[in-house]
């Protein structure tokens, strides 16, 4: 009886922590801790079909429900993790994953600004008319922006939120389309929520939607809820919906599973010594890494587990071993905090517990003094989730270090995207590119740049603004193929998944201004910058110039040549 009694609390422990998506273990002791010191977190449960969400509220508080999924966001206390799932009606619990804001930290010194003086616009287009909704972290420096007449004080705040970068992102947009009316609704503890903030912002009259949020345990390869909720909104309603691609070009890995020949993935498919991927963690920094598999959600039952080792030792100092059997994701992730006072040189490794070699995904969300090493990273289909949606314009980043030779900011997300289900598709990403670097006020009093693919996409939602009070006849479609079509082509020529299209700058509102005017066009192919002129534009387009004219609904008025 003591044996079975034994046998009866192995499996119960084993049950639980087969539930937590990581374990993390801390210096030599061997001892557990949770992610957080809260007493509750955030989890998502699916129920099965039928089920109401109300069966839950005896052990968990329900934030938000997801009819069309069957999917709850709850607070739960740990010590009721058990009982929600053995609820009659649950299907799964899986804890959440903190959202993450597409930001690079701020820096003094940066050669790129988008200061009014510099950003052109025709003095009577202000994007007035336009109503544009912002979702990012929060914006509890508002207060301070307003202050300084950085932003209006008529800004629809819905959704205060916690965080700084939503107040940037409103400053970039209002500098961009200062006629604009802005609503703001923060993103955020959950992919409902985020969805929520979405609904709000249209029913509220936004015609433009930019966010720059990316949820880390949305799948990979195919379309979440948060994905399909936007594709399901971009069909239905008359929207221009811009997202930031994403930084972790420099922090992500795609590939088959390779056996080195004892279970565990060889990162660089037996091409180098370097088998894994690595990275250096100082006193008390943190690393978020994330591990999918192209097997389809809630539906895995190829068993591939994640681990964090100390170079150093060759110790395990953590775990993510979650059971795929047939009904859960396939998603594994640690959450790393360095407790100790000196820098850990960390390997990430994958086991294949079971099953299929399949298509492995990692990201690391490290803090900005995390260096991830380049050994076996892979740039390309480096974006993920609603970026993803084909309507959705997904912009990356300009690198604006460096004016007289555009390239793609390092750290820019870049496509193509595969997806596996329901049917497998390869999608061109990136759409569009903007500036990377964006001069923002500072709460100090002084300015301060705001970096990444959140300062380039609200610089195109902003533009967006501009050419649809220019042509409010025109559908949310139509202004995204505007964009496209007239933005500056950089990289090779015509489409490629790194620029997409292009870049959209102030040249595309001069542009479309110009071929509205009796004035002359000229188009070069060289790659010298655009020389404004009175009556004259110089710019290379990614779209031939009737294309645009057809688009536009303009009279081909203008005289357009060409010379080398």
């Amino acid at each position: 009886m003591r044996v079975l009694c034994l046998l009866m609390l192995v499996v119960v422990f084993t049950g639980i922590f087969s539930h937590f998506n990581f374990i993390v273990c801390e210096g030599d002791s061997g001892r557990f801790f949770k992610e957080d010191a809260e007493d509750n977190l955030t989890a998502y449960v699916r129920l099965f079909p039928g089920t109401d969400a109300g069966v839950l509220e005896s052990c968990a508080m329900v934030e938000e429900w997801d009819e069309a999924s069957s999917t709850a966001a709850v607070r739960v206390n740990v010590e009721s993790f058990e009982e929600l799932s053995s609820l009659k009606g649950v299907s799964s619990v899986q804890w959440a994953i903190s959202p993450v804001i597409r930001k690079v930290d701020r820096k003094d010194k940066v050669a790129f600004s988008s200061s009014s003086e510099e950003f052109w616009k025709p003095a009577d287009v202000t994007g007035a008319g336009i109503k544009i909704g912002i979702i990012s972290d929060g914006v509890e420096d508002i207060s301070e922006a307003m202050a300084s007449g950085a932003l209006p004080e008529d800004i629809h705040i819905l959704s205060p939120g916690k965080g700084k970068e939503g107040t940037a992102m409103l400053e970039i947009v209002h500098e961009t389309s200062p006629g604009a009316e802005l609503y703001f609704y923060s993103a955020g503890s959950n992919k409902l929520e985020f969805n929520k903030a979405v609904d709000t912002l249209i029913a509220e009259g936004c015609r433009i939607i930019c966010d720059d949020v990316g949820w880390p345990d949305e799948p990979f390869f195919e379309d979440g809820i948060v994905a399909s909720h936007i594709k399901e909104v971009i069909e239905s309603q008359d929207i221009l919906y811009v997202s930031a691609a994403g930084n972790d070009a420099g922090r992500h890995y795609q590939g088959t599973f390779f056996d080195n020949g004892s279970g565990w993935h060889d990162f660089s498919s037996g091409t180098t010594t370097f088998k894994n991927i690595y990275m250096d963690v100082p006193s008390g920094e943190k690393a978020t890494v994330v591990l999918q598999w192209n097997d389809p959600w809630n539906c895995s039952e190829n068993d591939y587990d994640l681990y964090l080792y100390d170079c150093c030792s060759g110790k395990e100092i953590a775990a993510s071993e979650k059971v795929q059997s047939g009904t859960v994701t396939p998603l594994e992730y640690i959450k790393y905090i360095n407790k100790e006072e000196v820098v850990k040189t960390l390997g990430i490794s994958v086991k294949k517990h079971s099953g299929e070699d399949k298509v492995l995904e990692v990201y690391i969300y490290p803090n900005s003094s995390v260096k991830v090493h380049p050994d076996n990273l892979v740039e390309e289909d480096s974006v993920f989730g609603h970026p993803a949606v084909p309507g959705v314009i997904c912009v990356g980043a300009v690198d604006s270090g460096n004016l007289d030779n555009q390239g793609i900011a390092p750290y820019s997300s870049r496509g193509p995207v595969s997806i596996y289900y329901p049917g497998y598709e390869l999608r061109n990403k990136t759409d569009l590119s903007g500036p990377g670097s964006v001069r923002v006020s500072g709460t100090n009093g002084t300015s301060s740049f705001f970096m990444g693919t959140s300062a380039s996409a609200p610089s195109v939602a902003g533009i967006g603004a501009l050419i649809w009070s220019m042509c409010p006849e025109k559908n949310g479609s139509e202004i995204r193929e505007i964009l496209c079509s007239s933005a500056e082509d950089l990289g090779e020529p015509g489409y490629d998944t790194i620029f997409g299209y292009g870049s959209v700058n102030d040249r595309t509102v001069h542009l479309l201004e110009n071929l509205s005017l009796e004035g002359s066009l000229l188009l070069e192919k060289s790659r010298d910058s655009s020389v404004k002129t009175k009556g004259i534009f110089i710019l290379k387009l990614s779209m031939p110039l009737e294309q645009i004219y057809s688009l536009a609904n303009l009279p081909a008025r203008a005289v357009v040549k060409e010379f080398r």
